[in-house]
């Protein structure tokens, strides 16, 4: 394991200048205040609107200044300007990079109102060095998202284990005319290969007084990366790029039987593949040792306060009811959202559109949070995501000896850390 300090990491103590600041919110002059939220999520407005309706003193006004992989840079940029929102919605993926560029409120004081509605699993994905930077939101827990007319079709059944899961492939390989894979393996799905990381017990980041460790390289990395190279190697996944053209006609055939995705994929599913309504059913996904169920979260998103905001007080009051409180869990389950709170997860619901028959889709997922691992994910994540996607794909092409895949992503990441 390598430790490395990142310039501004040593500030931590410093970003718990906690509940002052001088810069985003308004305040009327009959006393009234008006916060700013930059959040990108669908159908969160309609819960700003509900909230305006019922707090005529706390006016929220919400935007969208960027996608979600873009807000990082929007608001960054405006913090440092002095010109940045009260609040912000950030993928848990982005908080380290808030948290390093120190324009994030301490929230720790303020957590008794909102701590014990998420389990601990995922509170840690939001606290830094035992300070807490943000409320969750959502959460996209790990399943095994499948289509079951076809796995009927070959007589087949979900895989409990990593092991029955490589036989499984075998069984889809061998079926008809060979042309059908159980899963894509893409190079560019980098997040997936780090929760399957995680799940074996690798930690990539950590953080302490000393500054940030890097630790990708692990023996728990590496036995995830000997797996799935056996897969690549032995032409038991497709590797086609994520969303290309080869890889959209593969899943629209039904040539790509499952995925491995967030609680969240019966909504892109339905958008990209509206004709197999019905077909798609959702597991639990394989475990290296099922007695033993380690889950990981792919995607997810959690609310912030700037450092700068004239009312911090006002904004967590609103982000912890939106995200903490009973009507807010019932909420954000009414806009389609996988609630982060624990509460709102056993909230009884609809099963998703495209699978109209699976009343217990939503049950395994709450389910299957309840087994989620805690995640620390590093202020340099996208690069080493995008890391991860040249070794892979170099690795697949011959280019690049497996052997040295994990030493490359380990070596760019430390020297991105030391600048």
């Amino acid at each position: 394991m390598r430790r490395t300090t990142r310039a501004g990491i040593a500030a931590l103590g410093v970003m718990a200048i906690g509940l002052t600041g001088c810069a985003a919110g308004d305040g009327g002059s009959d006393g009234s205040v008006t916060l700013e939220f930059w959040a990108w999520g669908s159908n969160i407005d309609q819960r700003v609107a509900v909230w305006n309706e019922e707090n005529p003193d706390i006016q929220v006004e919400i935007s969208a200044p960027a996608s979600g992989a873009d807000m990082p840079t929007v608001v960054l940029s405006a913090a440092r300007a002095g010109d940045g929102p009260d609040m912000a919605q950030a993928e848990y993926t982005q908080l380290p990079s808030y948290v390093t560029a120190g324009i994030l409120a301490d929230l720790t004081p303020s957590a008794d109102a909102f701590a014990d509605k998420f389990s601990e699993s995922v509170l840690e994905t939001v606290t830094f060095d035992e300070l807490i930077f943000g409320i969750p939101q959502d959460l996209g827990p790990a399943l095994f998202v499948h289509r079951k007319d076809l796995f009927a079709e070959l007589g087949l059944s979900p895989a409990a284990s990593w092991d029955e899961f490589r036989a499984l492939a075998e069984q889809v390989r061998a079926s008809g005319d060979g042309d059908r894979y159980l899963l894509n393996f893409s190079a560019l799905d980098a997040d997936l290969f780090m929760g399957l990381a995680l799940q074996n017990g690798a930690q990539w980041w950590d953080y302490d007084d000393d500054g940030w460790s890097v630790d990708i390289a692990s023996t728990e990395t590496q036995e995830v990366l000997d797996f799935w190279r056996g897969m690549v190697e032995d032409d038991l996944v497709s590797t086609y790029q994520t969303n290309s053209p080869e890889y959209v006609e593969a899943m629209a055939s039904g040539r790509i039987l499952s995925q491995l995705a967030g609680a969240w994929a019966p909504g892109p599913l339905m958008s990209q593949y509206p004709e197999t309504v019905g077909a798609w059913a959702g597991a639990p996904i394989p475990q290296w040792d099922p007695s033993d169920p380690r889950v990981f979260a792919r995607g997810g998103s959690a609310d912030v306060v700037l450092a700068d905001s004239e009312h911090p007080e006002q904004a967590i009051e609103f982000l912890t009811w939106l995200n903490a409180s009973d009507e807010g869990a019932e909420g954000l389950v009414e806009v389609n959202k996988f609630t982060a709170a624990s509460h709102g997860q056993q909230i009884e619901r609809s099963a998703p559109e495209l699978m109209p028959d699976e009343s217990g889709y939503w049950p395994t997922a709450s389910e299957q949070a309840d087994h989620l691992v805690a995640a620390q994910w590093g202020p340099n994540t996208q690069v080493a995501f995008t890391a991860i996607g040249d070794a892979f794909g170099n690795a697949f092409e011959g280019q690049l000896p497996w052997s040295e895949v994990l030493p490359e992503v380990q070596r760019v990441v430390s020297t991105d850390l030391e600048r």
